[in-house]
């Protein structure tokens, strides 16, 4: 009895773990994202860090930089040694990418489906040139581990360029009034044209006419302006005479239906226009392309 009396007393003494009452960071560094570490690419665009943190220890999280020379896909690896020979079950360390507007464009903690795995990857594909954050962070109040991070860059083709229209089209101006009726006088009459006859002489035999070009083949083309018109919704198609489109090619917008298919017009040599019965809003839902056919 003294014995397990002297027992509870040692134990009441000792106490557990003291588990963190703060944030996990120190106070001096209220924004660490403002200082993160930049990851280079080599020759073979690839980077590496390696690093620890410790939520009791104030050093919760890690912030670095990579910056994406031009469009492409980012690949991520998070490798993880958790504290101890053992895995705590809650353990888990999180990763998530923030683009260069701040936005959180990926994420892996408790609530995603990688919860508490040891390697994490991530492949983030059409990024656009720029600086991305990639912030690695502790999740339990008593939680340390070591990481190494890998990531990699693959360029792609460059995506078209981005448009604003019609932010930048001006207002049309007040047009002149026409009357409902025609307002033509009744003696009015319109001047004669003289005919002049032309009378050929016969020829010998012609040639024969060239066979007829074979009708051009189906082809793709992006949307690069919508605006509201009256009948519906005016598209600009980025596929002009240059590239082989012409007035009077039909066409469909891809994942809108009846409603996205149309005749093209007004072609220059770089961009065709047609009116279609679709909203703005389907047609942003759509895959923004179209396909013209003879």
């Amino acid at each position: 009895m003294r014995w397990i009396v002297s027992l509870t007393v040692v134990l009441m003494a000792c106490g557990g773990p003291q588990i963190p009452t703060h944030n996990g960071y120190k106070p001096k560094e209220a924004k660490p994202w403002k200082k993160p570490k930049a990851l280079k690419f080599d020759d073979k665009l690839e980077a590496k860090a390696d690093g620890d943190v410790s939520y009791p220890d104030m050093r919760r999280a890690r912030w670095f930089q990579v910056e994406l020379p031009a469009n492409g896909q980012l690949s991520l690896m998070l490798e993880i040694t958790p504290p101890g020979d053992a895995v705590n079950d809650d353990f888990d360390l999180g990763m998530e990418v923030l683009d260069p507007s701040f936005r959180v464009i990926s994420k892996s903690d408790l609530e995603d489906e990688d919860a508490h795995e040891l390697t994490k990857k991530k492949t983030l594909v059409d990024l656009a040139p720029g600086k991305y954050l990639i912030h690695v962070y502790l999740e339990g109040r008593m939680d340390t581990a070591d990481f190494v991070l890998h990531a990699s860059f693959k360029s792609t083709a460059a995506a078209e360029a981005k448009t604003n229209f019609p932010a930048e089209v001006l207002f049309v101006p007040v047009l002149a009034m026409v009357p409902l009726q025609d307002d033509t006088p009744r003696s009015y009459k319109p001047p004669t044209t003289a005919v002049t006859k032309v009378i050929r002489t016969p020829r010998g035999p012609r040639e024969p006419a060239p066979p007829a070009a074979p009708p051009a083949a189906t082809v793709s083309a992006r949307i690069i302006g919508i605006q509201i018109v009256s009948g519906g919704t005016m598209i600009t198609v980025g596929r002009g005479k240059a590239s082989g489109a012409s007035d009077g090619m039909k066409g469909k917008i891809n994942g809108v239906g009846g409603l996205g298919e149309f005749s093209i017009g007004n072609c220059n040599d770089h961009t065709c226009s047609a009116t279609v019965k679709a909203t703005p809003d389907q047609i942003k839902a759509s895959s923004g392309t179209v396909t013209l056919s003879p």
